[in-house]
């Protein structure tokens, strides 16, 4: 799998066009290098490499291409039901997602391969505060814009309960192996040192925490169309990160049950569950493992949970065995340039990518 289309671009923060693939000292600058025009560019390039040599797959292979990925389109859920109503069960499904980083576990120093088995799903959330309105000049105590930012203020200080079970418990547990004395420690031995962990992840953030449980982010908020007008009534938008041990409905009754304030309306104006976790105790685990230790020797594959969104969730419900995997080694600098001003890759990266697809169809 892999998706066309590309998030939208300010021109004006750019170093280089964005649309026009300029290559300079063995980068390549564009809008959608790294997602995923890389794996697209890669499967494509395998795959016309594989034909000129007469290779011949055991299994049919299926390329499935959507051009509306980044607006939650269609294309996915279509070319899903094609498989259902053909009676086509994929044996194995790869789609963006995981790659090959460095410094993101705690204490281990070499490059890890990280394969997602499942995906966080997603919630936004609207808050909603009322009032009768009236002049800045004699306000209520609370005004709606004060209820919400006391309700935001909760939120944050009460962060949903950390999971560490499913994805996360086998990413820790195979990541954990390579760490250092004191966090071997620590991950060899959960059941004691699990407090520990879910504290330096709430006080950290960031990726570690996202992890462990369902994210809670503040993104929008408003209030009155005049500076001296009291609101008749505020919203402000949460976008959540599902984490699998959780489901739509029970996040929305964490939200109601922390805010604990009848006078703030909370509602879900967009969501869908976690995704179902994948196997990584069978044939098509070992052959997208497999193929990702080859491509990158010296590096420790693991499943991991991803935390944003992608086509592949769609195929949770025709696949147990959907492996997320964006076939790249990406430095902290590079996983930022995603979605951001500058986008670029590296020509090696993009050839290791085809390397990889190149080992993975060679075993279909």
């Amino acid at each position: 799998m892999a998706h066309y289309d590309v998030v939208p671009v300010d021109e004006a923060h750019w170093e280089k066009p964005p649309f026009e693939g300029i290559l300079e000292n063995g980068v390549l600058w564009g809008r959608g290098t790294l997602d995923t025009k890389v794996t697209f560019n890669g499967i494509l390039s395998a795959a016309n490499t594989l034909i000129c040599q007469n290779f011949q797959p055991e299994r049919d292979v299926y390329f499935a291409f959507s051009g509306d990925e980044e607006v939650n389109g269609l294309g996915a859920p279509n070319i899903v039901s094609y498989f259902e109503k053909n009676g086509i069960t994929p044996a194995m499904v790869v789609d963006e997602g995981g790659a090959v980083v460095e410094n993101v576990f705690p204490g281990v120093k070499i490059p890890c391969g990280l394969i997602g088995i499942a995906e966080k799903g997603l919630m936004n959330v609207c808050f909603t505060a009322r009032s009768q309105g009236g002049h800045a000049s004699a306000p209520k105590p609370h005004t709606p814009v004060g209820v919400l930012s006391a309700a935001c203020k909760t939120l944050e200080d009460h962060p949903f309960p950390a999971h560490i079970q499913g994805p996360a418990a086998q990413m820790f547990d195979t990541l954990g192996r390579y760490s250092s004395f004191l966090y071997r420690v620590i991950f060899a031995n959960l059941w004691c040192f699990g407090w520990l962990l879910d504290l330096m992840a709430k006080k950290s953030g960031g990726e570690m925490n996202a992890l462990l449980r369902t994210t809670v982010a503040f993104t929008q908020m408003k209030g009155s169309s005049a500076r001296n007008v009291i609101p008749p009534e505020a919203e402000m938008v949460a976008n959540m990160r599902l984490n699998p041990a959780d489901t739509v409905a029970s996040a929305l009754e964490y939200l109601k049950k922390t805010v604990n304030d009848d006078t703030v309306t909370i509602e879900a104006i967009e969501s869908f569950e976690p995704s179902p976790v994948s196997e990584t105790d069978c044939e098509a685990w070992n052959k997208v493992a497999a193929s990702v230790a080859e491509t990158w020797r010296g590096c420790v594959v693991s499943p991991y949970l991803m935390v944003q969104c992608s086509d592949s969730r769609h195929y949770g419900r025709i696949s147990n065995h959907v492996y997320r995997f964006s076939a790249m080694d990406l430095t902290a600098e590079e996983r930022g340039l995603i979605h951001g001003n500058n986008e670029r890759i590296r020509v090696e990266t993009a050839c290791k990518a085809v390397e990889f697809y190149l080992r993975l169809l060679g075993r279909c």
